[in-house]
């Protein structure tokens, strides 16, 4: 599935999600970890290589956790999420978000 020219995203998005297998990704732990690590590093104002030398990773791990990949150790994200700051994986979730789960 690919965006096409001109189309706006948020209906690209609505039209991925038609899609149960894309649904269920974007929905994912990974995905929602990749999404906190990389809006905390954006408002940082951090590259994803200066988050990587601050964490003790590569920019391609970083990366990885970027774009929801599964296979990262859990000592790697605690790494990345002390550089970030985030001292707490319930920071994550808001009350709002566990509510509609």
């Amino acid at each position: 599935m690919s965006k096409l020219p001109g189309q706006d995203f948020e209906d690209f998005m609505k039209e991925a999600r038609q899609d149960p297998e894309i649904s269920a990704y974007l929905d994912s732990f990974s995905v929602a970890v990749g999404n906190a690590v990389l809006a905390r590093r954006t408002a940082l104002g951090w590259t994803q290589r200066k988050l990587a030398e601050q964490a003790g990773t590569t920019q391609a791990r970083i990366s990885q956790i970027e774009a929801g990949f599964e296979g990262v150790k859990m000592e790697t994200l605690n790494k990345v999420f002390k550089a970030l700051g985030l001292k707490q994986l319930t920071s994550l979730f808001t009350e709002e978000a566990v509510a509609r789960a």
